[in-house]
């Protein structure tokens, strides 16, 4: 790479001055965990911690407790994911209150009514810092130690981040003491549209740490896995390699460094889901998409040949000194490499042609270059100034982001006579039946024109960002606490939108923001109860790379504003129940959505969006064990107002949101070894578009669902049996659609039931 890393270099630089060592990313949030004997242990975990933490340095970046915060925070554990017997990051969603699955990308998540996109690096996070390993296939639980989840606009901390919130993946550092588990894992299906034993999916892990001196100052942690998955719809497949070594060394009483790489290797069949039809003659005349006429839930509408590769490398450093007096440098750093290809005839919409149903497609190739570094470097530490304590907390972060997208194929193909539904002569019309289609009747994808030379697009973004951010904790008397906290930030980005087509066309673009605040004032009447209320604001600018329906990228930063009240509890009822419960609103504005356009897919920028909730989560212990936790969450997001053209959109609920959503998971487990979970999670009624032409003002219904899961265990000293039972009752649901105007092609319909046997061997 040639752009310049002075900036990160120097944040390097200034933290390396003091020691010779790396802290943690975000701050003390995982120093704690470099070299660590607390999980050293021969036996399996069963149901001996909580299934929520009670500490999580996500939201404050300091060792506070979660009584001391006042935002929503959950830490969900090792036990948690373990019991419900997860594969990927993903997976976890249904039972995270407050949080959904929203489109096709790793990041696209709804949090609080408000979505991120593939392109907000910020809402998914590894060891507090951006970037992923890959863009599309959702992050394994192998390497996670606990979910971090933060609600609400965080960016005073952490930069860019959509005002719903982010989650935080806290990897598995390296443990002193030698211990190593071996696992292995089939999935198959057992419902009437996947017979038992059809489409099998396979996978093998290993997680292996230890010390590599007599005294413990250096240890490693190797995790690796290889997975090969067979999905229920028609073609799909997800081959995944991963390995995650790393070193933790105790340079002294008072220095930690650790060193972290990352591996991963993904293929798998491209696939955007079902379509759903309109309800009429014509598109024009219909009223709805009907999401009770789309075809079987395993169909699929690309050709069997398509497929997604990706391939990401990462290293990370984190670097904890202590200063004395309880002051630490903690400063990080993280490099991303990423390179993707992809080859697809994917849907566009669908229309009627001699009065049958089909699905319009497009041929694309798109070759994609990522890069990202970022570094995180404060210093933490308390103080007093007369009876007021303080918990101070001053750091710089900084991030290069490089991205380069080649499209080399953008060809839409032939348009059917809509009466006679014949293809003109000469022209390869790429749509298929909506019901049943036949997938064998085109020719090879390489073949194909690459289409008009405008599609052919060749993109180069390369993006510098810097914050300067201040918090404080401040201790008033015994039962009242207050929080501030600040941050300046300024990002410029250098776009060439199409170096084939126009090599000269560079665009520069800087957007600042000089104070970023957010405020907490927390009262707690005992030592197991704090009532608070908050306010915090968030500030994202568009991602360089979009542009609206004229090729240009003008738009405005997306900015939120949240007001929260809420109370905490913890170990009510003899240390049994943990207890949180919040209200709160949130102001977007700016928010973006995607809309089809001549030039693919474009940008389309929201006004004012709102977002009023409710939510409440609990984890309960009537015996040591046994476990619940169960979440609930009320949420009524719409458009407020719009931009000249758009009027028609205000009112609109928000794609993908749900009003009502529950969570509940228990697991019970006998002495001898023999344990059961059951798990139930309810998500209501959600609109699956949101209208962007005046044209087309036809709703999507996803409708309300309700699925049961089912987890069987059998635990002795070195060896564990799981059976997973999902989906038990076989429910087809429908988890979310694209959101924008896409949404109505891109529906993602939930797994049928299933079932995964996991066996596992410590030694």
């Amino acid at each position: 790479m040639k752009y310049s890393h002075k900036l990160l270099a120097a944040v390097a630089t200034i933290g390396v001055l003091p020691a010779t060592a790396i802290a943690q990313a975000a701050p003390d949030q995982t120093a704690q965990d470099t070299i660590d004997d607390s999980q050293s242990t021969d036996t399996e975990i069963v149901v001996t911690g909580k299934f929520l933490d009670q500490g999580s340095k996500s939201a404050m970046k300091m060792d506070v407790a979660v009584l001391d915060t006042p935002y929503s925070v959950s830490s969900y554990s090792e036990e948690f994911v373990k019991s419900l017997e997860t594969t990927n990051i993903s997976d976890l969603y249904n039972y995270m209150t407050g949080v959904k699955k929203s489109g096709v990308t790793a990041y696209d998540i709804t949090l609080r009514g408000f979505k991120s996109s593939g392109d907000d690096r910020n809402a998914l996070m590894v060891d507090g810092l951006p970037g992923l390993t890959g863009r599309y296939a959702s992050p394994p639980t192998i390497g996670i130690e606990r979910v971090e989840l933060v609600k609400g606009p965080m960016s005073v901390l952490y930069g860019q981040i959509q005002p719903g919130g982010f989650i935080n993946m806290i990897t598995k550092k390296p443990e002193s003491r030698a211990k190593t588990t071996i696992e292995f894992r089939g999935n198959t299906f057992a419902s009437p549209s996947r017979a038992f034993g059809d489409h099998n999916s396979i996978s093998g892990a290993f997680d292996s740490t230890g010390g590599l001196m007599d005294d413990g100052a250096l240890a490693y942690r190797v995790v690796g896995q290889l997975t090969r998955n067979k999905g229920f719809r028609v073609d799909a497949y997800h081959d995944q390699e991963f390995i995650a070594p790393s070193l933790a060394w105790e340079v002294g009483p008072s220095t930690k460094l650790t060193i972290q790489g990352e591996y991963r290797r993904t293929k798998e069949h491209f696939d955007v889901g079902l379509a759903a039809p309109f309800d009429g003659a014509t598109s024009a005349t219909s009223t709805i998409y009907d999401i009770n006429a789309v075809a079987p839930i395993e169909t699929a509408y690309t050709q069997p040949d398509n497929y997604r590769v990706e391939k990401g490398t990462t290293i990370s450093a984190f670097l904890n000194q202590e200063i004395g007096n309880s002051w630490k440098i903690n400063a990080g750093y993280r490099h991303v490499r990423y390179n993707s290809d992809q080859q697809d005839i994917s849907s566009t919409g669908v229309n009627r042609y001699n009065g049958e149903l089909r699905v319009t497609r497009r041929a694309r190739q798109l070759q994609t270059h990522r890069e990202y570094d970022y570094g995180d470097l404060n210093l933490t530490g308390s103080f007093d100034t007369g009876s007021i304590e303080h918990k101070l907390l001053i750091g710089i972060n900084a991030g290069i982001d490089f991205v380069r997208e080649n499209r080399l194929k953008f060809f839409n193909g032939g348009n059917r006579n809509t009466t006679t539904g014949v293809c003109p002569a000469g022209q390869i019309c790429l749509d298929v039946a909506l019901y049943n289609p036949d997938l064998t009747a085109f020719p090879a994808f390489d073949s194909m024109p690459a289409g008009a030379a405008s599609g052919l697009t060749d993109r180069q973004i390369t993006s510098r960002n810097y914050g300067i951010y201040l918090s404080d904790l401040v201790t008033l008397t015994d039962w009242l606490k207050v929080s501030l906290a600040a941050r300046k930030f300024s990002e410029t980005s250098k776009t060439y939108a199409d170096r084939r087509n126009d090599p000269n066309g560079l665009k520069i673009k800087t957007t600042k923001k000089d104070f970023l605040p957010s405020a907490g004032v927390m009262i707690q009447p005992s030592n197991n109860i704090t009532f608070y209320g908050s306010y915090a604001e968030s500030f994202v600018p568009v991602d360089p790379g979009l542009f609206d329906v004229n090729g240009q990228n003008n738009f405005t930063p997306i900015t939120g504003k949240q007001i929260e009240f809420g109370v905490k509890t913890e170990r009510l009822l003899d240390g049994k129940l943990n207890f949180t419960a919040a209200v709160y609103q949130i102001d977007n504005t700016g928010q973006t959505t995607q809309t089809i356009c001549p030039l693919g897919s474009c940008t389309v920028q929201l006004g004012k969006s709102r977002a009023k909730g409710f939510e409440s989560e609990a984890n309960f212990s009537p015996l040591d064990n046994w476990q619940v936790i169960l979440g609930y969450t009320y949420i009524d997001a719409k458009v407020l107002t719009t931009g000249p053209g758009l009027e028609f959109q205000e009112g609109r609920r928000l794609p993908n949101v749900a009003r009502h959503a529950a969570n509940l998971w228990t697991r019970y487990d006998w002495e001898n070894g023999f344990g059961v979970g059951l798990g139930v999670t309810y998500t209501g009624q959600r609109e699956g578009v949101l209208p962007t032409q005046l044209s087309d003002l036809k709703r999507l219904d996803l409708p309300a669902y309700t699925v049961v899961d089912m987890g069987f265990y059998y635990s002795r000293d070195r060896y564990s049996i799981n059976l997973k039972v999902g989906n038990v009752l076989n429910k087809t649901y429908f988890q979310n659609s694209g959101g924008g105007s896409q949404g109505r092609v891109q529906i993602q319909p939930g797994d049928p039931r299933y079932l995964t046997l996991t066996a596992r061997y410590n030694f």
